[in-house]
């Protein structure tokens, strides 16, 4: 009886699967290349482990951080805080928002204290319209 209840018990733990899409999804995190919704073709975020880059693009091809030092301009400083993430805008200027993060984390949809949308960026090479959340 006791094998019985052992060969139950293996064959239901070894049945067990998860729908989760784990492989897929990149990390919850705000490092990378960022399409700024709206803007897509135009104007990019990269975010390095402590600096925002705003990278430009005429023709659908977009700087890289180094380009972007070589020109002579320099990145934003960004922290977080808690769960929100302030980045310096220079001059004593500061935003400071929540990210939330979509579409197994292929999307942030960027919110202001009193829980509004200010804006939304998506993972460079991701298709935002398959994002349904």
């Amino acid at each position: 009886m006791k094998n019985i209840y052992l060969f139950v018990f293996c064959l239901t733990l070894l049945s067990c699967s998860s729908n989760e899409e784990v492989a897929d999804s990149p990390e919850a995190t705000v490092i990378g290349r960022w399409n700024l919704n709206g803007f897509v073709g135009s104007v990019m975020y990269e975010f390095t482990a402590n600096k925002r880059y705003t990278l430009y693009s005429g023709n659908g091809e977009f700087e890289t951080v180094q380009e972007v030092i070589d020109s002579g301009r320099s990145g934003n400083d960004w922290w977080y805080e808690g769960d929100k993430i302030t980045v310096d805008l220079n001059f004593g200027n500061t935003s400071t928002l929540t990210p939330s993060f979509k579409c197994n984390n292929n999307v942030i949809v960027w919110l202001n204290d009193i829980g509004d949308i200010h804006a939304t960026y998506f993972r460079e090479d991701y298709d935002i319209s398959n994002c349904n959340e």
